[in-house]
């Protein structure tokens, strides 16, 4: 979540003064810093790099590589909420920061199985400030926290699809402002608070451009898809800042298609969630009673199983 306000309904947060403390984790691939709110104990400081580091590894499943170099990751500690991380965002500094708040009591397993640090990461693959279209880089860190968990060992290919389903449901329930269309909702959200249908309506557009690059690829005996578009992104337009607009002529551009354009129009003129169920069955995840089921006959099953597995796993 890029920007939400540190005292919500349910609980609020208390920040110490952050110090000049910061651990600095290497890898063959990238180095990252850590810096942890000064009140956070030596014992504690080891359990949170290694949480942040497994993030971070699983990031680079997307196309091997961290898209920002140098970002830094920001841990500090919250005095309420009942999940691991309550919350956290991203700034567009320069590095990049990641804040986390961390409830201290949360073990390891329970850091590693929420899913707000895999969220906030994600949005780093994008060169995107959110100052325009929220539902677009919401919707890709929606997308992409699910699939860098996955890819990363933490749940199977059903569940995967599971979550994916479940989160276009809950988009698919707030109707409370279908006389709205999802760019207007998006700018306003701040007053609407309709999160699920913005977030989730995102999720589906970047589904959407996965299926048909990868469909595209398949017609012309091209590998693609969206991984290798999000990379080719990162290496010709990490410089500074674009609007949703600038991103999506760009994807088109790299591509060479006209389908993130197309989607962009579409789902920016809607005024519910789009179809999620027809994509799915192409994909041969079938739902029976809200249960996800995979079926490997279907049109577009390598695709889905493409998207689970990625890329291999790169060395540490």
């Amino acid at each position: 979540m890029l920007s939400i306000a540190l005292c919500l309904s349910v609980f609020c947060f208390g920040f110490t003064v952050m110090s000049a403390n910061s651990q600095a984790l290497e890898s063959p691939h990238q180095q990252a810093n850590i810096k942890f709110d000064t009140n956070i104990p030596e014992h504690k400081k080891l359990q949170l790099s290694t949480w942040a580091n497994h993030a971070r590894k699983a990031l680079r499943l997307v196309y091997g590589k961290l898209p920002v170099e140098d970002f830094i990751t920001i841990i500090k500690t919250s005095n309420g909420g009942t999940s691991a991380v309550p919350w956290g965002e991203v700034n567009r500094y320069s590095p990049p920061e990641v804040t986390l708040v961390v409830n201290m009591n949360s073990s390891l397993e329970a850091l590693k199985a929420d899913w707000t640090i895999y969220h906030e990461f994600s949005h780093l693959l994008i060169p995107y400030d959110a100052a325009d279209a929220r539902w677009f880089s919401e919707g890709l860190a929606s997308y992409y926290q699910n699939i860098i968990q996955a890819r990363a060992g933490m749940f199977d290919e059903q569940t995967l699809w599971q979550k994916l389903y479940d989160g276009f449901e809950r988009g698919n329930k707030q109707q409370n402002y279908a006389h709205q269309k999802l760019n207007y909702l998006s700018d306003h959200i701040s007053e609407n608070r309709n999160y699920m249908r913005i977030y989730w309506s995102g999720a589906l557009y970047w589904l959407n451009a996965d299926i048909a690059l990868r469909t595209l690829a398949t017609n012309t005996a091209k590998p693609y898809s969206l991984d290798a578009a999000l990379e080719q992104l990162q290496a010709c337009c990490f410089n500074g800042y674009l609007s949703a607009n600038e991103i999506v002529q760009k994807l088109d551009e790299l591509s060479e298609s006209k389908i993130f354009t197309t989607l962009f129009s579409e789902f920016s003129k809607s005024y519910a969630i789009p179809d999620y169920v027809t994509p799915l069955h192409s994909l041969g995840v079938k739902v029976i009673n809200g249960q996800v089921t995979l079926n490997n006959q279907a049109k577009l099953s390598s695709h889905r199983r493409a998207i689970y597995i990625g890329l291999s796993k790169p060395s540490e």
